[in-house]
């Protein structure tokens, strides 16, 4: 049997089983039959002008779910039968190299004609640093053999938003050239891996992407995907709405499969005359309204109305000291991108605009004893769309500052006093009644250790008494509360260690001695003091003594010139965490 007489019983129970009006649950519920997700084909590399195949080759997706968000079923064998229209995608994949052609099988096009084929997509681009070495001669080969031909980039979304996905575009629309001509499919974007943007910036840099290529090319762009990526990661079909939509998706052929679309990719493993291995299959279903003799004629005018843009939608806000920044998701951008937005407060009338690439917006000056809701538009050269629903109410936080008060330097055994004060920034009034944490930890040390919380005075002040062995850091923090805005500081404190010292006597004859004794607090296990003597106003050290187990010490002193005053100190450097330490000066007079 003729392989297209032998597949048109599966393609007319496709069809047939929409239109006889099976509910969308009988047709989810025949999709619980569906095949695991299809093993990507192998694809063309992204960097030179190489046949190296890498894994964006062809717009081979891992389809899940249909286009209208119900699990949807696809053939895994074609549907095509006398009277519908497939074709194939083609890239690098299917040029193997093989030993009559080192680089890379040609497709014979004429032959894939004959096999019943009426079209054929082929991979041109990525990036912008990528172009597919076979697109220039399959292209051609496509129209010599009678195909409607068509082209497609692979899309690699990237920040900054505009720059990154208007030079693809321009890439693109470049390599392919002019594309309203007849029998020209609409160039196709194939997006499906996001480049780790977030929703709202995937679906903006789409957007500008075919844009931006329908001002290149003057063809309305097709976009290409699969059912998890268009229901799951862009879940926007308005933003999309004015382009034609080719979708992946692959199961058993059971009736009521195909996803609402204009393109059905059905299969990834297709057996077609002159192509090497199994290749991507698709059919024109047209569920979204655009019929085939415009989708494949690029000299008849598809239909692109004026029209305003649709206002954002998914908002959602965060309030900030005196601020509140809004985010969202872009709707239909109508019949132009859209070149700005504009957030709306509600009360004042409080605004901010951002370029039509931002995706947030920060609307400032608010009132922190006031609720506000916020509306967005967008704004194109066709004008300026209807606000959007506004968000839930806000209340701008207070910005606040926590100040510390705190000695730089303490002797050992002596307590730390530490006051904190809680205030608004802006009206510089304390913030009573709010808790705070306060945390300590030793001097180069990384941990902090809590030491206690405490509620603020209806003054915002706080008072702590701490006790410290060693040189400490003190952190006091305020996480925030409801309309305040979270602030923490803090200080430092040397803790020094405390020095005692006596002379035996305070007049002692020339060539006579007497005794320096003291002690120092904290005990350390092997400490050394200095014995240190003020000379023409500087302090000189001299011999040094291991305190004892009791932490005292003592020095002989031998004064050398008479009738003169000598003034002597013990000093005791920092060590173990502890600051420095130096006894009281003390005089001995010379006869």
């Amino acid at each position: 049997m003729h392989r297209r007489a032998r597949i048109a019983v599966v393609f007319a129970l496709a069809l047939v089983a929409g239109q006889a009006g099976l509910t969308p649950a009988m047709g989810n519920a025949a999709c619980l039959l569906c095949t695991s997700a299809p093993t990507a084909s192998a694809t063309d590399s992204p960097t030179g002008a190489s046949a190296t195949p890498s894994a964006s080759d062809s717009p081979t997706a891992s389809p899940t779910v249909s286009a209208t968000g119900s699990p949807s079923i696809s053939p895994s064998v074609s549907p095509t039968s006398d009277g519908t229209i497939s074709g194939p995608d083609v890239a690098s994949y299917q040029h193997p190299a093989t030993a009559a052609y080192p680089h890379g099988k040609p497709i014979n096009w004429s032959a894939v004609a004959r096999d019943g084929m009426e079209f054929a997509i082929v991979k041109a681009s990525e990036s912008t640093t990528y172009k597919n070495p076979f697109f220039a001669a399959d292209y051609q080969g496509v129209a010599d053999a009678g195909l409607v031909r068509g082209a497609y980039h692979f899309a690699r979304p990237a920040y900054p938003l505009n720059t990154t996905a208007t030079d693809q575009a321009d890439y693109f629309a470049k390599l392919i050239g002019e594309v309203d001509t007849p029998a020209t499919l609409p160039p196709a974007l194939d997006l499906e891996v996001t480049g780790g943007l977030p929703r709202a910036d995937l679906v903006t840099w789409a957007q500008i992407f075919l844009y931006r290529l329908r001002s290149d090319t003057n063809r309305t762009p097709m976009l290409y995907t699969y059912p998890s990526f268009w229901t799951d990661v862009l879940a926007d079909p308005g933003a999309f709405a004015r382009f034609p939509l080719w979708m992946a998706s692959y199961c058993h052929p059971v009736p009521g499969c195909a996803p609402t679309a204009d393109l059905w990719q059905y299969t990834s493993s297709a057996s077609i005359s002159g192509i090497s291995g199994g290749v991507d299959e698709s059919t024109f279903v047209g569920t979204r309204g655009t019929e085939w003799d415009v989708l494949s004629d690029g000299t008849t005018e598809s239909p692109w109305g004026s029209a305003l843009p649709k206002p954002p939608h998914s908002l959602s806000v965060t309030p900030g000291p005196t601020t509140a920044t809004v985010s969202w998701v872009p709707g239909n951008a109508g019949s132009a991108r859209v070149t700005s937005y504009t957030v709306t407060s509600s009360p004042g009338n409080l605004t901010a605009t951002v370029n039509g690439s931002s995706t947030s917006a920060t609307v400032e000056g608010l009132d922190p004893a006031t609720s506000y809701t916020f509306t967005v538009t967008a704004t194109s050269s066709a004008g300026t769309s209807a606000p959007s629903d506004p968000t839930g109410p806000v209340t701008p936080i207070v910005s606040t500052l926590l100040a510390v008060t705190q000695p730089a330097d303490v002797d050992y055994g002596h307590p730390l006093l530490i006051s904190a004060v809680l205030t608004r920034t802006d009206t510089s009034a304390g913030v009573g009644g709010q808790p705070v944490t306060v945390d300590r930890r030793v001097t180069g040390h990384s941990k902090w250790v809590k030491q206690q919380e405490l509620t603020t005075q209806s003054d915002g002040s706080i008072a702590v008494k701490l006790h410290a062995k060693k040189s400490l850091d003190v952190r006091i923090r305020f996480q925030g509360g409801p309309g305040y805005e979270p602030d923490k500081a803090r200080g430092s404190t040397v803790v020094h260690s405390v020095v005692t010292a006596a002379l035996s006597k305070s007049k002692v004859r020339h060539g006579h001695s007497v005794k320096l004794t003291g002690a120092v607090a904290p005990v350390l296990d092997g400490e050394e003091v200095f014995r240190q003597e003020l000379v023409r106003g500087t302090w000189l050290t001299g011999p040094a003594k291991t305190v004892r187990e009791d932490g005292t010490f003592s020095f002989k002193v031998h004064p050398k010139k008479k009738k003169t005053t000598h003034t002597y100190r013990v000093f005791v450097a920092a060590d173990h965490g502890l600051g420095s330490g130096v006894s009281p000066a003390l005089q001995l007079v010379v006869r």
